[in-house]
Formats: C-alpha cells, structure tokens, sequence
C-alpha cells in the first residue's frame, strides 16, 4: 500500500538510543554543548554515566552570549524597566527597584525554601528519599548551560563557565525532590543551582570522586576544586533559576528508559510466542503493511517475524488444516499475542513523539525574559511553561500502563495449565502439588501492574493556583516525569519476573519434546521393557504400514493427554496418559479385524508399560535440566530464534538456571530451601535492566 507519509523509524530511533550513548561512554564520539546538538543520548549518558561534555567556547558562541549581556546592561544604564532585574518577579512583577544586586540576591533567597534532612547524609532512608538523585541534577544542569550558550539569556559568559565547572568537577548541588510545578520553570530546584555556583555556605552538594563521594557545603566543595565563587549581575539569577531544564532532565531519563522498555517487550512477547507455540501467521505483511499501516504496528510485525525466524517453537500459520483435523483446538491465539502489533504499535508512536518533544526542549530556551540582539528587544513571554514536557510524560506513562498490561494478559497465559498448552501450573518442572514454581510471582506481577495503572494517571490536571494566582495555569512537568520514572522502575520489575517465567516456560517445552521423542522411540524399537508391546504385535504379523499406523496414533494420544493432565503429579499424570491409549489401541483393533486375536490383559499390560516407561524418562529428563551444575544450563537455546540472544544471556551470562532442582530433592527434608531465592535470580536480571547491559542485546536486535 503506497501511504501518503513517510513512517518514522520507531524502533530504530529506539535502539539507537542505546548505541549512542554507549559511543559516548565508551569516548567514540564526543558530547558538545553548544546549544542546538544536545541529544537524549547525551543526556543519559551525562547524567547517569559522568561522561564529561564539551563546552564549545568558540568564538562565535561567545559573541552571541556577549552580545545578548549587552543589551540588558544597557537597559541597566539606561534606567529602562526590565522585568527581573528593576521589576519585582511574577505577582511582584508592579515593583521596581534601581538597587539591582540586592533584588538578584532577594530573587534567589525566596527559592532556597525546599525540605532537606538536617542531618544529611547520615540521615534515614525517609530523609534520604527528599533528595534529588544525583543523575537528575547532573542533567538539569547539563540543560540549563546548554540552553544559556544559545545566547537568548542575557547572561555573562562567565556565567555558563562555572555552570559548566560544576559538572567538569562533579560538585552537584543537594536538591530538594518536591517543591516545583514547572511552571515558571523549575525554580525551586534551580534555585539551589544558582545557590551553589555563587558558594552558598549553607547550600550543601554532593563533591568527591566517584566511589568516594561525601557532603559538603558550596563553599567548602569550591573552595576544596579551586573553583571561584560566581557573582551574579542584573538578570542572570533569574536566568539560572527561570527555565524547564529539571523536568526536562529527568524527562529525559524517563523516555529513555520507556523506549528501551518498549523494546523489551516486543522481545518478550516473541519469546511468549515460544513460549506459548503461537502462530507467526499473526505477523503476516498482509494484516499490517497492506490492511492497516500504523507505523508502530507495521514495524513491530516486521519486527517479530525478524525476531521469530528459526524458531522450532513458533507456529507457522496453516490454512490447510481440516475440519475433523483440530477439534478442541483453539483455531487462533488469544489477544495478548495476537493483536500485540495493534494494541503496542501506537504505545510506539506515542513513546517516539515524546522523545521528539524532547529533543526539542533539549535544545530550547526557556526561560523569561529572552533577548534578540538583533532588535535589542527583550522579550516577555512564557518559554518556562512545561507543558510539552508534561504532555511527553503523560503519554509515555498511559503507554507504559499499557506494555504491563499485554505482558500480564500473557503471563496469566502462560502461568495457566488451561490455557499454556500442556506446561503444569506455575511452570512447575515437578510435581505441582508440592511445588508452586511461579505462584507467587504471579500475585507480585498484579500488584506491579495495579500500580502501574494507578500512575497511569495525568499528573497535570491537578495543578493548583500559585503564586498570588500569577502561574495560575501549570504544567506540574517535573512532577509528571518523577512519576513516569517510577512507573519505568515498576515496569522493569515486571519484565524481569516475565523474562525468568519465559526462559522457565521453553526449558519445560523442551524437556517435553525431549519427553515425546524418547516415548516415540520406546514404542517403535520395542525395547526389553517394552516387550509386551511387541508380544503382543508379534502374534498379528502387522505389516509395516499398519504398525507405523498404530504407532503414529498411540504418540499422538500420549502427546494429547500430557497436555489435558498438566495439572497432575508424575505417576498419576503417567498412568492416565497410559490409559487414555487402551481406547486407541482397541479402536485400531476393532478396524482392522484383529480384535479378537488381542486379549484385555495384553492391552492392559501395554498401558501398564507405557505408564512406567514414561515415569522413568520423565524423571530422568527432570534430573538431567534441573541439576544444580553442569549443562545443559540453557537447553532451549538450539529450538529459539532470534530470542536466544536474550534467553542465553539469563541463563549463561548471569548463571540464573531452571527452577526446580530443590523441589525435586524435596527440599532434602529442610526446613528451607538451600541456593538462591527466585526474588534473588530475578533481582539479577532486573539489575542488568538497570544497568543497561540488556538493552544493549536487545538493540542489537533491532533491524
């Protein structure tokens, strides 16, 4: 289908993400800030990963920032009322003043009024939690000096310098984490910025080499990094504090983090499809490029069938199946995996145009007033209002609702035995009535997932008069992007619960195909313990096409009920599996004239057979996938497609190995299991979520 736009490339903007910033962290490509190049990338990998930016200090930048300070000191000579710098500020703004200094001073002494532990950092960990992390102000200040170097601020160049130096000597102001409404930017916040650049003796920061960080006073910390306290003249305290640069810092991290979610998630629901033995057929071109070409949804189902390719697992879509052919067999998959490209494709686009809006305010000046040099006009407006920013965190944080909400419907899926196609209850690789495997994780992902609908909801429309009803409308961005990094946090945890059910869910799969041929090859070679069956065979001088017949349909009997008795422990599951045969061995008898050449008891006695055999490789299988060293440590990896990549990282990268094994030595008669917890294993996996060492894998997937 020809479409009359061009599709943004979601996903590869999404992976490139990762790659930029581990260019960054690995020095293979330099951050500059220069006002008009600083990148989401750039910003993460500051903030989270102290990689050190450049200051572009050219000529040119200097002049515009020189020329933009002049004009505002001449309206100082001048005498011109100039808002913030011979007015009073917001409500206030029907004073004025010719005492210049004294109001810049009185303009930031109001803002330093946020709710810090008086005994930082020795404090509790509810004191601790008031305090911005580090990360966050690290970026608010990367983004405040990047938008000052734009040269719309009327600021010194000295003023950008030392912002700098705070980040080049990792002396990051100790911030108060509530107290803005992004409205008339981030003043508060801000304000302990300012406060820490001019060496404020009663505003602390955090100073030292990474690893060995403590708490000290601006003054101390500037003193200690032979950095000179910052003066500021006329306007430039208001330029510091007057901007979106916090909300869209932490913002920032947020869709970051939601973009690589968002892949994460795709990769996990290929990895269901696994999982599940679900149908390719949902992926088809035809449903998406041709029928309906949503962006998002065009490239996930490309994506998938990508992700897919050489799986065992996966089934391929079959129109040729006949009516008498699938009885009792759901004809299609269920919604979580099959409209998956329709339901997350706009969670996609939303996620993207967050990280465009973004992109944006990155490199925007937004504070008041501005000034153009070329006019010599200042400029009264409302570049601080954060509304863009709070509307790319709204959007982002319905769309990461919706990613925990696809994942739960698979995971109930597939921690369903009446539902997941023959695996026991909770993934159990033993007896599940005595082992309950993932039951629990499965109350923890509800509770994930009720949480996440509950931050789903907008933080804007809870905005509240302010300020003598001057910032009666305002965005409440930082607040709305503090919640989605909270709601990223959720989400990760569900992932990694879902990511230790999948790689549980495919080694069971393939300790059942394991199951199945080793049965099969019981049957056919008739083995000595086996010989009833072949007694009995012996005496009807079957041909071959007959006894091929019977087999075939005595495996599929066997394959048929190992699904419907799930539920049940080994011996019982084995002896109905084994009975469930008398009924096809009688029937194939009866058709072919030969029943009354077979007595009862021989059938019997082959059900009898069947259902010890089937204990014993049962129990040889489970002994052999759930043993505590040795291999196989990642048995589904030959049957996966491209999900291997992920599945072999959790199970060889980070040693997490199938659940079962104590179970299976019923505990040894302890009163705990010995090893590892399951919250323990699935920590370490939400732990390389964090540390970004799976998204990394999973961008590399990426076509």
């Amino acid at each position: 289908m020809s479409l009359p736009y061009e599709q943004p490339h979601l996903l590869s903007c999404f992976a490139g993400l990762v790659r930029r910033v581990n260019e960054y962290r690995n020095l293979a490509s330099p951050i500059k800030i220069d006002g008009h190049s600083l990148s989401i990338s750039a910003v993460v990998a500051v903030a989270r990963h102290g990689v050190q930016p450049e200051l572009d200090s050219s000529e040119t930048l200097q002049d515009l920032v020189k020329d933009s300070r002049e004009v505002v000191e001449e309206g100082v000579r001048l005498q011109k009322s100039i808002y913030g710098v011979t007015t009073g500020i917001g409500a206030s703004a029907n004073t004025r003043s010719d005492d210049v200094h004294t109001l810049s001073v009185g303009l930031l002494q109001q803002l330093h009024c946020g709710i810090l532990p008086s005994d930082f950092p020795s404090s509790s960990p509810e004191g601790i939690s008031k305090v911005m992390p580090e990360p966050w102000s690290r970026g608010a200040i990367l983004l405040r000096v990047n938008s000052m170097t734009r040269g719309f601020s009327g600021v010194r160049w000295d003023v950008i310098d030392k912002m700098w130096t705070l980040l080049r000597t990792n002396v990051i102001p100790v911030i108060p984490l509530l107290g803005s409404i992004s409205a008339s930017g981030d003043l508060i916040p801000l304000g302990y910025v300012a406060g820490a650049v001019t060496g404020h003796p009663r505003i602390k920061v955090f100073c030292g080499a990474p690893g060995q960080r403590k708490i000290a006073s601006a003054q101390e910390a500037l003193s200690e990094a032979k950095v000179a306290p910052l003066i500021f003249q006329p306007k430039e305290p208001l330029a510091v504090v007057n901007g979106t640069s916090f909300s869209t810092a932490v913002a920032s991290l947020a869709a970051y983090d939601a973009a690589q979610l968002a892949l994460l998630t795709v990769v996990c629901t290929a990895f269901a499809h696994e999982a599940l033995l679900g149908s390719r057929g949902s992926f088809d071109p035809f449903l998406h490029d041709h029928t309906r070409p949503h962006p998002g949804q065009v490239q996930i189902s490309r994506w998938m069938l990508h992700l897919l390719e050489g799986s065992q697992l996966a089934r391929d879509h079959d129109n040729s199946v006949r009516l008498t052919e699938d009885k009792g067999i759901l004809r299609q998959d269920r919604y979580p995996l099959r409209t998956f490209p329709q339901y997350v494709g706009p969670q996609l686009e939303d996620i993207h145009a967050a990280i465009q809006s973004l992109s944006i305010e990155c490199n925007a000046a937004s504070d008041n007033p501005v000034v153009e040099t070329k006019t010599k006009t200042i400029h009264l407006g409302g570049n601080f209002q954060a509304m863009s920013v709070a509307n790319a965190m709204e959007k982002t944080r319905l769309a990461l609702d919706h990613l925990a909400k696809v994942v739960f419907g698979q995971t109930t899926e597939i921690l369903s035995a009446e539902l997941n196609k023959g695996l026991a209850p909770g993934l159990a690789a033993t007896d599940p009535s005595v082992n309950y495997a993932a039951k629990g994780l499965d109350v923890a992902l509800a509770a994930y997932v009720a949480e996440l609908g509950f931050l789903a909801n907008p933080v804007s429309p809870h905005a509240q008069f302010a300020e003598n009803f001057n910032e009666a409308v305002n965005s409440m961005a930082l607040v709305s992007a503090r919640a989605t990094c909270k709601s990223n946090d959720i989400l990760t945890m569900l992932l990694a619960s879902y990511l230790y059910i999948l790689c549980q869910a495919v080694d069971l799969r393939v300790m059942h195909r394991a199951f199945f041929a080793k049965m099969e090859e019981a049957v056919i070679i008739c083995d000595p313990y086996m010989g009833l069956i072949r007694t009995e065979l012996s005496k009807l001088q079957l041909e071959s096409k007959d006894l091929l017949e019977l087999i075939s349909r005595v495996n599929k009997t066997i394959e048929k009920n190992m699904l419907s008795t799930a539920t049940m422990d080994l011996k019982d599951q084995m002896q109905a599996v084994a009975s469930a045969t008398i009924p096809t061995l009688v029937t194939f008898f009866v058709q072919n004239g030969l029943d009354d050449q077979v007595s009862l008891s021989g059938i019997a006695s082959v059900s009898t057979a069947l259902a010890a055999k089937g204990t014993e490789i049962m129990s040889q299988l489970q002994h052999e996938f759930l043993a505590e060293t040795g291999s196989p440590i990642a048995p589904a990896e030959s049957v996966l497609g491209r999900t291997k990549a992920v599945y072999n990282f959790i199970r060889v990268t980070l040693g997490i190995r199938m659940h079962g094994s104590q179970n299976l030595k019923r505990f040894d008669g302890a009163p705990y299991p010995a090893g590892k917890t399951m919250g323990e294993d699935i920590s370490t996996i939400y732990e390389s979520i964090i540390d970004g060492r799976l998204h990394s894998i999973v961008a590399e997937l990426v076509v």
